[in-house]
């Protein structure tokens, strides 16, 4: 009897364990196949930004010829596994490293109440059908099928923070839910990161497929506010998901929010490159997908972004953040809730030097990986572990703004979070649509000032 019992045991066992490995191997193969694809990187003359997703996506081997669904309810069945497995695995990798090698300590005020109540629950609820006609009232009938039309949009949660490390997204965001809500993909944030770390050639197709499946999309940095991939990243915001942006687009470990700043006469930007030892000049600090054209750098004084010599330099006119997300919340069709946080420690993990700007590892990372129970201090092997810190600000509003513009330049055109299996005129009418005017640019710099002095009060707070 004790025998039939253990091969019985056995036998479920191995089939369990075949099961789970055919689920892993074809949830995995599914995200390769649905994997985000980059822009092509654009140069002086170039606009290739703005190809749709599906245009980039057939000339990629094993790629399917149609962008993953923007809503959930028509997301593939293996899809749906694959997101469970990459965001289920990592954030418990981050939670189980967090708890190791330092602590992380979240501000549990009203701020952060109202962050969880329209991450967890208010963001689900769907919008009253008057306010998704009023919206939508401006776009032309052909835009209005009834295709898209069917998909209700709902009212995103949008989210700012500082950016202290590359390791801040999933590093920070993997651990502001509670963790049974955290591993849940349709709780999750939806996220961008620059393509050339996250999507760039050189990495396996399935290793874009793993990050795709943990609801990371590709941005092209340089490419500007009209590019494909920012409207791309819209379209989930204008589902009623949970978007994050670090609006510094790039990282700062100073004790005040980064950003641009006013470029001397003369001078260019240069580029740290982060791990690489290559330097990249690029054009000087102007507002986004402007042209420069002095183009003739060679003999110029290069400031790299990050270091002390940037930080000398005087505020930029037009402010530190980039303006992407501020076309984000003026074009959505309902508003989001935008909710800001501040954060502090990461740095310790991926310190930058002031001088080149460049990111590297801590030396003594090994070391100070012994958790807090082996050592005599709370804080890792060495008395430097992570101790990471984050404070929530209240919501910002921005309905002034925009009922400001409307009532001086007319309605605003509203993108949809609609399918990519629609009509190809209605896709092609929102990305001609996405071009930004002169006055829009207007729009989006007092949306985004508006957001830098509340991010600005929050990064010196919780840095000091």
């Amino acid at each position: 009897m004790a025998s039939s019992t253990s091969s019985y045991l056995k036998s479920c066992l191995k089939y369990t364990s075949a099961t789970l490995a055919t689920i892993f191997v074809t949830s995995m193969t599914a995200a390769t196949y649905y994997r985000p694809i980059p822009a092509t990187t654009p140069t002086n003359n170039s606009t290739h930004t703005n190809t749709h997703s599906n245009d980039r996506r057939t000339t990629q081997s094993f790629c399917s010829p149609n962008s993953p669904p923007w809503n959930r309810d028509h997301v593939p069945l293996l899809l749906q596994w694959a997101r469970g497995i990459s965001i289920g695995a990592t954030t418990l990798a981050i939670r189980l490293v967090m708890n190791t090698y330092g602590r992380y300590e979240i501000r549990e005020d009203v701020c952060y109440e109202r962050f969880l109540e329209a991450a967890i629950d208010a963001r689900r609820e769907q919008q009253p059908s008057s306010l998704v006609e009023s919206s939508s009232s401006i776009e032309s009938s052909s835009s209005s099928s009834s295709s898209s039309s069917a998909i209700p949009q709902q009212r995103g949660l949008l989210t700012v923070s500082n950016h202290r490390s590359l390791f801040d997204d999933p590093g920070i965001l993997s651990c502001l839910l509670p963790l049974p809500i955290a591993i849940q993909p349709h709780h999750q944030r939806w996220g961008i990161c620059s393509q050339e770390y996250c999507f760039n050639d050189a990495l396996p197709s399935y290793i874009k497929g793993y990050i795709g499946a943990g609801q990371v999309l590709p941005i092209c940095r340089g490419g500007g506010i009209n590019q494909q991939l920012l409207l791309d990243f819209g379209r989930h915001l204008a589902n009623g998901e949970w978007c994050h942006v670090f609006p510094e687009a790039g990282v700062w470990q100073w004790k005040e929010l980064g950003g641009r700043r006013e470029l001397p006469k003369g001078a260019v930007w240069g580029s740290a490159s982060d791990f690489k030892d290559d330097q990249q000049q690029k054009k000087g600090d102007i507002s986004d997908n402007t042209t420069n054209n002095n183009s003739n750098s060679n003999n110029k004084s290069v400031i790299i972004p990050a270091t002390t010599a940037q930080r000398s330099l005087p505020p930029s006119p037009i402010g530190k953040l980039k303006w992407g997300v501020g076309k984000l919340i003026a074009h959505a069709p309902i508003t989001p809730r935008v909710i800001p946080f501040a954060h502090c420690g990461m740095e310790r993990l991926l310190p930058q030097d002031e001088v080149s700007g460049k990111t590297y590892l801590r030396r003594d990372f090994v070391k100070s990986l012994l958790p807090s129970f082996l050592c005599n201090n709370d804080n890792g092997g060495d008395g430097k572990g992570l101790r990471i810190q984050i404070q929530f600000g209240h919501e910002i509003k921005f309905d002034d703004l925009i009922k400001e513009h409307e009532e001086k330049y007319g309605k605003l055109w509203k993108y949809r979070g609609i399918e990519p299996t629609s009509e190809s005129n209605n896709t092609a009418m929102q990305q001609e649509n996405w071009v930004s005017s002169r006055e829009e640019r207007i729009l989006y710099s007092k949306i985004v000032k508006r957001i830098e002095m509340h991010l600005e009060v929050l990064t010196k707070e919780v840095c000091r």
